[in-house]
Order: structure tokens, then C-alpha cells, then sequence
């Protein structure tokens, strides 16, 4: 059973004892991501965390790597739209190290002028490589017309033009601004001194200042429809739609993850036994729904030969019209919450995943939803209420389109395509 502790300094720490492992598993979670950001600063969060791994004042970057390898640990860390994580897994046994190591370099990074314009050059590449992966591209060509305009919708990783602008003193007032108590949260799992781990976090990070300078609101967004269509010389064709979804705290979110499973959550949903298995129209081909303080989507992305294209979004449309004008079957909907209530039971089943559930939950919403309360959220969803988040979401005009390709439609031939 986990444990919610305050530190000092009011970061919030999330504790699950754990017997019959060996590890530990830790991640420091951080409510600073793109989102965020301004156009100018755009970036300075992941730009933050890739500094935090290239020394401290007591350590070198080769030193913190080297000090992980040695006792087989791990450390990673990832920026996303909302948040930063910087996490470890060791075994129990060098559990302290982890902590020194992460509270090291959370508080004490040096951000020498160097290193700061070594790794400019290496998140160039990085960007560059997204740009290269069209797979990855069109997700964020998505979230740029999707949220037009707002820090919701930059690039996680910024642009070359951003990254030459983010100096040492943008990236501390950011980090002063964000990297506080009351913004912060710590959560660990695994095999462990409940009391001990506390005391050590205590006298690890207890020296982060507590208060917030500027407390960052997300506003909602009003989604109008938007197209942006990008040509590139490559093989395939991709395409993201994206419609307006529910925030991390609606009601209807599980009704919605029960609608994608069998719209095009899996092997099983209909758009993958439509597009791929009957018409072999594309290798790839999937929806999802990302969920945001106040804000949200719901994705369909496929790709495919540039010549398939209105085929295929014609039998997208028909999917999601057919989604609209007849109800789901009740074997539908238990199927698909059945391959939910799996996912969830089985995806909390390893000790990374549960920290990564535990840090998010206290950090967005101040508290954790067991397991149980999960299946029963699940299990509250019905014909009527799948069909009610069914007529929310699938709105013509709030209909956006990004692609990216050999794109020889014209806007018009795309749109009347996906007649939805």
C-alpha cells in the first residue's frame, strides 16, 4: 500500500514498500514541460534536462553515468508537454547513490558555457532526426494547428531558431521558476525502508526553495478546424486527425479510452481490421487520446502510399460515421473493457510503471487512484455513456488534418474524403 509524505519544503513524496523485489525504482517529477514555455524559450525545458545530465559542481557527466554502470542502475529522465522526470532503478542496495546522484544534479549543475553550447549542437541533431522521421513529425504538425499558437502546441524539443536564442540566464530563471517544492513531486517503489527513504530525501532535496515565482495556468482552448499539409520527398504518406478530448480530470475519460480501443486502440479495432487487414492500405495505422490539465485530443494516425490516401480516409470517415449513427454493441464495450481493465492490471504490475503512475498522479492531481478504484471506473462504462462521449468528440468542426508526404490531394479532395 503507498504512503503520501510533505518534505520541508513541500514536495510531495508518494512511498510503496514492495517485499518481494530487490529494487528500487525513483523519479523526481518536475510540472515544467513545453507547455510552459514561451515562443522565445520554447525548448528550455528539454534543453534543462539534457544540462542536469552534463555535470555537477562535484561530478562529471562521465562521473554520473559511470557511477550508474558501475552498480548495474539505471538513469534516464524525459520532458513531455507538462512535466519533467528524471528517474533511476537500482538495486535496493544502492538506493542512496540514486538519491545523491539525482539530488546532485537537480540542485548542484554547473551549466558551464560549454556544455551549454556542446548540447545546443546535440538537441540540433535530435530535432533534425525527428525531422528526418516523419512518423514522429507529423504528431507535432498536428499539435501545432491543434492548438494554434499555444505553448501547447510547440515542439518539445524546440527549433534550431529557439534553441539559438536560450542562453545560461533563460535557462535558470526557467529552472529557479519551475525546479520548486511546490511544484515537484518524488515517487518510489520497490523493496525499502519506508522511514529511511524519507529522511534521506529530506536531507537530499530539502534545500529546493518551496514557492512557485510565476504558477503556470493552462487555459482551455477553443479547437477550430485547420489543415496543414507538408510535401516531403519520401515513400509514405502520414497523417494525424485530431479532434478536441477530455482533460486529465473528465468524468467521460474512461468512456473515451473504451471508444479508441475499438476505434483503433489495438490489432482488434476497427480501423486497423478495416485500412490494414481488408484493404491493406497501410502498414500502420492507430488512434490514442492525450489528456492535459484543461485540455485534450483524440488522434487517428496512419501511413500509407500517397495514392491510397482518399481511399483511406474515406473508409476513416465511414468508421467514424458509422461510430456516430449506431451504437456499440454491449459485447463490444466488455470487450473492450476487458482489454483495458488488462492493460492497467498488467501495465502496474512492473516497479517503473508504478513510479511512473504514483509521481504522475500526486504531481497533476494531488493524489493517487488505487487499482481498484480504476475497474470500477471502467467498469461504470455503458452503452449510453460511450454513445454520449461518441457525439462530444467526433465534431466535424473541430476536425484538424496534418500530412506529411508525396501529397498530391488538393485540401478540397482531403476534406471531402473524410466526409465525417
Amino acid at each position: 500500500m503507498y504512503k503520501i509524505s510533505t518534505l520541508s519544503n513541500g514536495i510531495r513524496v508518494v512511498t510503496e514498500y514492495i517485499n518481494y523485489v530487490k529494487s528500487v525504482s525513483v523519479g523526481v517529477w518536475i510540472g515544467a514541460g513545453s507547455a510552459m514555455e514561451t515562443v522565445k524559450s520554447n525548448g528550455v525545458s528539454h534543453y534543462i534536462e539534457h544540462m542536469l545530465f552534463k555535470g555537477t559542481s562535484s561530478r562529471s557527466a562521465k562521473e554520473i553515468a559511470e557511477a550508474m554502470d558501475s552498480v548495474g542502475g539505471q538513469l534516464n529522465a524525459v520532458t513531455s508537454k507538462e512535466y519533467t522526470c528524471y528517474y533511476a532503478k537500482t538495486l535496493t542496495e544502492h538506493m542512496d547513490m540514486a538519491f545523491d546522484i539525482l539530488s546532485d544534479m537537480i540542485i548542484n549543475s554547473t551549466f558551464t558555457e560549454e556544455n551549454i553550447e556542446t548540447e545546443r549542437r546535440v538537441i540540433c541533431e535530435e530535432i533534425n532526426m525527428c525531422d528526418d522521421t516523419p512518423e514522429d513529425l507529423i504528431h507535432d504538425l498536428l499539435s501545432n494547428i491543434m492548438w494554434q499558437g499555444d505553448a501547447l502546441g510547440f515542439p518539445i524539443a524546440g527549433s534550431e531558431k529557439t534553441l539559438a536564442g536560450i542562453d545560461k540566464k533563460v535557462m535558470l530563471d526557467y529552472k529557479d521558476n519551475f525546479y520548486c517544492g511546490e511544484n515537484m513531486a518524488i515517487s518510489v517503489v520497490g523493496n525499502f525502508d519506508e522511514q529511511q527513504v524519507l529522511d534521506t530525501l529530506e536531507k537530499r532535496f530539502g534545500s529546493i526553495p518551496q514557492a512557485y515565482k510565476n504558477i503556470y495556468h493552462q487555459k482551455k482552448i477553443d479547437i477550430k478546424p485547420n489543415i496543414d499539409i507538408v510535401k516531403k520527398d519520401i515513400e509514405q504518406c502520414h497523417i494525424c486527425l485530431g479532434l478536441e478530448g477530455l482533460s486529465r480530470s473528465d468524468d467521460h475519460f474512461y468512456d473515451l479510452l473504451v471508444v479508441n480501443a475499438i476505434l483503433g486502440g489495438n490489432m482488434s479495432s476497427r480501423l486497423f481490421q478495416k485500412v490494414r487487414e481488408e484493404q491493406g492500405l497501410a502498414y500502420s495505422i492507430y488512434s490514442y487520446a492525450n489528456t492535459y490539465r484543461k485540455n485534450g485530443s483524440m488522434v487517428i494516425y496512419a501511413g500509407l502510399n500517397a495514392e491510397s490516401l482518399c481511399k483511406a480516409l474515406n473508409i476513416i470517415g465511414n468508421e467514424v460515421k458509422l461510430l456516430k449513427s449506431q451504437k456499440l454493441s454491449e459485447d463490444e464495450i466488455k470487450t473492450a473493457k476487458e482489454q483495458f481493465k488488462a492493460s492497467v492490471i498488467m501495465g502496474l504490475e512492473g516497479m517503473s510503471a508504478r513510479m511512473s503512475s504514483f509521481g504522475k498522479g500526486i504531481l497533476f492531481e494531488n493524489k493517487i487512484r488505487n487499482m481498484e478504484e480504476t475497474i470500477n471506473l471502467i467498469e461504470g462504462v455503458s452503452r449510453d455513456s460511450v454513445a454520449e462521449i461518441i457525439d462530444r468528440i467526433f465534431v466535424r468542426d473541430k476536425l484538424n488534418i496534418a500530412l506529411c508526404g508525396k501529397v498530391s490531394a488538393s485540401e478540397n479532395e482531403i476534406i471531402d474524403a473524410l466526409d465525417i
